[in-house]
């Protein structure tokens, strides 16, 4: 559920910068930075995952 939201929520973004007249160029970056802000999302790993403490493995 929370892929659907990111997706969305990119998606919506972009397509509002694109109806209020945002150049192609600076749509393009903006894609850029949101597919990288993507892949650190999913980068995270599950969030059903339980968490462990930093150095207690």
């Amino acid at each position: 559920m929370g892929w659907l939201f990111a997706v969305g929520l990119a998606s919506g973004t972009l397509a509002l910068l694109w109806r209020c007249g945002c150049p192609r160029v600076a749509l393009e970056l903006i894609a850029a930075a949101l597919l990288i802000a993507l892949a650190g999302y999913g980068w995270q790993g599950s969030p059903d995952m339980p968490g462990t403490a930093a150095g207690t493995r």
